[in-house]
Formats: C-alpha cells, structure tokens, sequence
C-alpha cells in the first residue's frame, strides 16, 4: 500500500473523530466541517514527515485544535454557538427516542445543557479544548498531552483550573440547574 493510499484509510477511520472534535469545540456544523477539511490536508501535506512517534489519531487531534484556534485568532471562527454535548454529532440517528420522558422533563434537560454550553463557550478556547478532550471525550492524560503537546502533570493543572473556572461560571445558574 503506497502512502497516499495509507491516507485514505486514515481519512475514512478517523474522520468522524476529528469532525467531533471540531464540533465540539466550535459547536457549529458548517465550521466543524471546514474544520475537518482543513486539518486532513495539513495532515495530508505532512504526512511524509508523519514520523508514528504518536498514534496518528494523536497526530490528528493536535492538527485540529490547532487549525481551530488558528480560525478563532484569524476571525474565520465566530463564537461557540451550542451542541449537545452528550451525543456524537455523526451518530445522532443512531440515538433511540427517550421513552417515558415528560415535555417538562425534555424542556428542563434542555435548559440545563443550553447553560452549560453557554458557560462552557466563555471559557478561553485552552481551557474549552481540555475540558471536551477529558470529560467529553473520556480521553487519558497522556493523550491528551500528546494531542496538547505538553506533559501529563501540565494537562492536569490545566485541567483542574478549567474546571474550576467552569464551576464557577455555572454557579450563579446552581438553582436553574438543581430544578
């Protein structure tokens, strides 16, 4: 298999990956997907310097928060609008309808998530990315560190303090959130 080849099977396993990511830290369609774009062709006019010191998964993730604070800095990016964050934006068919689930009970879950992505959103786009890649995404220190290209004790300072920025972002919403 020949490199250009060894790509395209990069871009079809990782793409639904890296368009989450996006999403998740711009909360916007079209941009998650400008953004995906934009991070496979870095990646693809690369790729002969790719050198598998990290898991090319790794390798995509670092592009893609990079190309999207890049848009953030450049204007190209407007502000976070909102997602849901529990569910995988590819996947969204694959979701089963909530059974038993009230309208006010819906309206109430609604609100509750519309709050913490607006807090969410205000956060500086460091500490909004290391949030969604750890208590998102689920993903471990040491990737994180590799995707943030920092050591493992920095990405758990950073994550604490932007944990505690959220809280404390959420707290004047605590009654709204405890309903």
């Amino acid at each position: 298999m020949d490199r250009r080849e060894e790509f395209e099977e990069i871009v079809k396993r990782e793409t639904n990956g890296v368009f989450n990511l996006a999403y998740r830290l711009c909360g916007n369609y079209h941009q998650a997907k400008d953004i995906t774009q934009e991070t496979f062709l870095r990646a693809y006019q690369a790729f002969d310097r790719f050198e598998g010191r990290s898991k090319i998964f790794t390798y995509l993730y670092r592009i893609t928060c990079n190309v999207w604070k890049n848009s953030l800095r450049r204007g190209k990016i407007q502000n976070f609008t909102s997602y849901s964050a529990g569910l995988n934006v590819m996947q969204i068919e694959d979701v089963p309808e909530a059974e038993n689930v009230s309208p006010e009970e819906s309206l109430r879950k609604d609100a509750k998530s519309r709050i913490v992505n607006e807090c969410l959103s205000s956060l500086a786009p460091g500490d909004r990315a290391i949030i969604i890649l750890r208590d998102m995404e689920g993903r471990p220190y040491e990737e994180i560190a590799g995707i943030l290209n920092c050591r493992t004790g920095t990405v758990k300072s950073r994550l604490a303090r932007a944990r505690q920025k959220l809280s404390e972002k959420i707290l004047p919403f605590r009654e709204e959130l405890n309903k």
